[in-house]
């Protein structure tokens, strides 16, 4: 952790501004329990964007939607012909999400360029603010999908790589809300992402400001489990081949096998389908869609393995099992020299800081392949995150913002 010192240098941002716009945002999708639900390329998601676009225009920036719906805000710097400095996350959130996840990332972005236009100060690079589509992957999958196209981990223009949870078409509601946009990507030298941690480790440490060091590999699953439909009454318990019970050994026994292999694995079950869903039909076909994380990329192929190994015995009593992977985020490490520089800008406002993993998925995983990345986590109350209860202090949000933009501002070279 870093030594505070004695005297804090006076701050260029406005904590209070980025806070209203916080929590402006915020109310649109509101939620009972102050949070919000603004779920990718719906009518929710199109105001937040377009309020977005509205005040980053009048910050005086130029403003390109790419074919992925990624909003990039550019400001001009001294040498346009140099690549830009990219801040950014994303609006979308959890159907019953809080009030900072993405959306934090993207305000204080818009709270760097806003307060150097106050400041009257000229970066020699251009910074650009992005709002990435759909990092959530609640209503189309995979996740992060705005940043695995920026990265040419996705094809564009193709209906058939991007999967929907409601029966819509990925590109016709970018069409539908005004986004499917044919712009460039600016060229880029760096990324930065603020985000809440989502977990209790500063808070716990006492720390400000969180230096990620890297972000877990995440793999997703749908795992099919087919037995046969049949009468809840009439039908013996011995004669069943009850699909949703299948499943649910199944996770079982694979959460014992997986946390052998390594205990820091994460295995979560998050979404489970049951057909023919009907209270007094047993049911023909369950779908788990399953959630892997580690920070080790071996552990995550070891733990796969065991995935089809599990199925071996239902296929032995009759029952059809398939798996399919359906999204794979490598882990991912951050640029040490952008990080010595987050580290730098905390130290120099007197803000303890703590180097950490992300044990979330993040758009900066992928940027990270491409260009060097750092994220900045502030402070999550209790740990609690994709819950309306999110909460992250008013002055925790806005010293993260003032070491964000002292870090984008060494970048940029100002």
């Amino acid at each position: 952790m870093g030594s505070p010192l004695t005297h804090r240098a006076a701050s260029l941002t406005n904590s209070a501004r980025l806070w209203n716009s916080i929590m402006r945002i915020a109310e649109i999708g509101a939620i009972e329990g102050n949070g919000s639900c603004r779920l990718s390329l719906t009518d929710e998601d199109k105001e937040a964007r377009d309020l977005f676009r509205s005040w980053v225009t009048a910050a005086g920036c130029e403003v390109r939607v790419d074919n992925f719906g990624n909003i990039y805000a550019i400001r001009r710097g001294a040498r346009d012909d140099l690549p830009a400095v990219l801040i950014g996350s994303h609006l979308d959130t959890q159907p019953h999400g809080g009030r900072f996840d993405g959306v934090l990332g993207v305000m204080a972005g818009l709270e760097v360029v806003r307060s150097l236009n106050d400041a009257g100060i000229e970066t020699e690079a251009p910074i650009a603010v992005v709002n990435w589509t759909n990092e959530e992957g609640v209503r189309f999958k995979p996740g992060l999908t705005g940043s695995c196209g920026f990265v040419g981990a996705l094809p564009s223009g193709n209906e058939s790589s991007i999967s929907s949870s409601d029966g819509s078409r990925y590109y016709a509601e970018l069409a539908r809300i005004g986004y499917a946009g044919q712009d460039h990507p600016p060229d880029v030298s760096a990324y930065f992402e603020m985000h809440i941690e989502q977990g209790p480790v500063l808070e716990n440490a006492g720390a400000i400001i969180g230096i990620v060091e890297g972000v877990q590999g995440v793999r997703w699953f749908e795992i099919d489990f087919l037995g046969q439909d049949a009468h809840a009454g009439t039908t013996p318990m011995n004669d069943r081949r009850d699909s949703f019970l299948a499943a649910s050994r199944y996770a079982l026994s694979f959460l014992e096998r997986a946390m052998d292999v390594d205990p820091d694995v994460r295995v979560t079950f998050g979404r489970v389908e049951v057909e023919p869903n009907s209270t007094n039909t047993i049911p023909g076909r369950t779908k788990l869609v399953l959630d892997l994380r580690h920070i080790d990329e071996h552990v995550l192929d070891r733990v796969e393995l065991l995935m089809s190994e599990q199925g071996e015995p239902l296929k032995a009593l009759g029952f059809g099992f398939s798996i399919n992977r359906i999204m794979n985020v490598r882990p991912a490490s951050f640029d040490r020299d952008l990080n010595l520089v987050v580290e730098r800008a905390a130290y120099s406002l007197s803000m303890p800081s703590l180097h950490l993993p992300s044990g979330a998925m993040h758009d900066a995983s992928n940027l990270a392949a491409v260009v060097p990345s750092a994220m900045i986590f502030i402070p999550s109350r209790h740990g609690i995150s994709h819950n309306p209860l999110e909460w992250s202090e008013p002055m925790h949000v806005g010293h993260g913002c003032e070491v964000l933009c002292r870090a984008v501002l060494e970048a940029a070279k100002a």
